[in-house]
């Protein structure tokens, strides 16, 4: 009787490291909220010539949403709540997680040294797993450099081992650097045999039964994604449409694990919560893998505050922000398609996670 009782005991105790997937109760806005957070929300968006989605959620409720603009001009197509946006380096903490997943299972750790998986790369015999989720490693690549034609992702990270950099003057000191996830995702293929495509969609596409998510590369007849926009004056932040952006093909496979899908407000949401709040990790992975390890507040693909973690992307048209709160109950997620610096989102989005937490 004691050995059920106590086995009893011990399922508790493993289960009640975790939560439920993220359950929107309804993707209609919260009629309870009072209409004077809309109206704020409105006027900053009116001063920056806003095209994009944004979602709003507090409480695990969404209380605010809007679309504005033009996902394709010529073809007269509006923005709406399901379009999918290019998410750029957002990705980035979803990559984490997935590594994060496998130190969980015992595959690595975060002192496992770079050179088990890829010992060409100058410095590897130093820079460790948590050093690359943290962006202080060292690496960088040499140059622009972009590939000329559609390449595997072994290709790929062959073809960046010809141009990676490693700066003993950067080693331990916090520098974005792309590179350090290409690399990530390549070991998280090496330590599953499959893909990182495969994986990003058996994890969360599938998982959390997410609709309108697409890698860049691919196409589908029931997700529209947005066109991304740029202008010629970065300083303007009217809007023209003018110029669309033309990405080729083979940066969109080139953008390994760090900002090569497309994603509507609601599914991002979904997956950033799942992350900081659902049963994919534990609570002490969760804890150990957003631990900053710099001053630059960067840990495991996010920036951190107090009781926000947050992340930008930037590149292709495309402009994302993403706010969320420890238990991914409160976020704001803006998806932007039209790049210049004059409507930089970024103090906008955090703005609005603060009016939606008071």
């Amino acid at each position: 009787m004691k050995k059920i009782i106590l086995s009893i005991f011990m399922l508790f105790a493993l289960f009640s490291n975790f939560t439920s997937p993220t359950v929107l109760a309804s993707s209609e806005i919260d009629t309870s909220v009072n209409d004077e957070f809309g109206k704020k929300v409105d006027q900053l968006l009116d001063q920056k010539g806003f095209s994009g989605s944004i979602l709003v959620i507090r409480d695990g409720k969404p209380i605010y949403r809007t679309s504005r603009g033009y996902a394709d001009n010529a073809n007269n197509l509006d923005n709406k709540k399901n379009t999918a946006y290019e998410i750029d380096s957002v990705q980035k903490s979803m990559t984490a997680a997935l590594v994060m997943k496998e130190v969980q299972k015992g595959k690595l750790t975060l002192k496992t040294k770079l050179s088990r998986f890829y010992p060409q790369v100058p410095g590897s015999d130093r820079i460790t797993i948590r050093q690359m989720l943290d962006m202080t490693s060292g690496l960088s690549l040499k140059g622009n450099i972009g590939p000329s034609s559609v390449l595997s992702d072994s290709g790929i990270i062959a073809a960046d081992m010809k141009n990676i950099k490693f700066s003993n003057l950067l080693y331990n000191k916090w520098n974005y650097q792309a590179i350090n996830y290409n690399l990530l995702s390549g070991i998280l293929e090496q330590l599953t045999g499959k893909s990182y495509r495969k994986l990003f969609i058996d994890n969360y596409v599938k998982k959390l039964h997410l609709k309108k998510t697409i890698f860049a590369y691919n196409d589908s007849s029931n997700i529209q994604k947005a066109l991304g926009y740029n202008n010629s004056d970065p300083l303007n932040a009217t809007l023209n449409y003018k110029q669309p952006m033309v990405t080729p093909r083979s940066f969109e496979y080139d953008e390994l694990g760090t900002g090569q899908v497309y994603m509507s407000t609601h599914d991002l949401f979904k997956v950033e919560h799942y992350i900081m709040s659902g049963p994919m990790l534990t609570k002490a992975s969760r804890q150990t893998l957003f631990k900053s390890g710099s001053i630059s507040t960067y840990g495991g693909g996010l920036y951190h505050a107090k009781n926000d973690n947050f992340a930008n992307g930037w590149g292709y048209g495309f402009q994302t922000v993403m706010h969320i709160s420890d238990n991914g109950q409160n976020a704001v997620v803006v998806l932007e398609n039209y790049q210049r610096l004059a409507a930089d989102v970024k103090p906008i989005a955090k703005q609005i996670y603060g009016m939606a937490n008071q």
